[in-house]
């Protein structure tokens, strides 16, 4: 007898540090899908796990490719 298979839930305001395409475009503020895979490779990283049809983007790649332009020498932490 083989297991139903359960939905994965994440807190409220929490992301996974490996997103699939529809969490990585939710994360950066797109409002489609489409319109991120779009700006991927130019505005945002590509994934770093391809293994066929499945794509993750690490939650690292994203915040350094939506961090304000001198984020390197600020520290944003602070700057709240």
């Amino acid at each position: 007898m083989t297991r139903p298979h359960r939905p994965v839930t994440y807190p409220s305001g929490t992301y996974p540090r490996r997103m699939p395409e529809e969490l990585a475009a939710g994360y950066v503020g797109e409002r489609t899908i489409e319109g991120f895979l779009k700006r991927v490779g130019r505005e945002y990283p590509q994934p770093r796990v391809k293994e066929g049809r499945r794509r993750l983007w690490l939650i690292d790649d994203l915040d350094k490719a939506i961090a304000p332009p001198n984020s390197a020498t600020v520290d944003l932490a602070e700057e709240l």
